[in-house]
């Protein structure tokens, strides 16, 4: 997160004719988070890059730009078997998700 994202910035633009779908969207994604961090902690560095594809592709669909920017970070890093540069990333995604439900609510 830059020294700008999540203080008094709004992270997200809400698609308002997705906005009913994005609680489903993030309840998923807080599901494939304990994935990547299960993987992570296992450094299962092919299914971190899976999931990294699969948050960059899902997040675009919603217009959620920086969680998409985020997945394809992940999925490149993941690629280069870098464990100690995924954890901060990973981290990046849990906060991300709680800003997105917070904007929500």
């Amino acid at each position: 997160m830059t020294a700008d994202e999540g203080r008094g910035k709004i992270l997200f633009t809400i698609n308002e004719d997705l906005r009913e779908l994005l609680p489903h969207f993030v309840t998923h994604q807080l599901e494939e988070l304990c994935q990547m961090e299960d993987c992570l902690a296992s450094e299962d560095f092919k299914g971190i890059g899976r999931l990294g594809h699969s948050l960059k592709g899902a997040a675009a669909n919603f217009c959620l730009e920086p969680l998409s920017r985020l997945g394809t970070t992940i999925q490149d890093v993941s690629e280069l078997g870098m464990s100690d540069a995924l954890e901060p990333l990973v981290k990046k995604y849990r906060i991300y998700l709680d800003e997105l439900k917070k904007q929500l609510s």
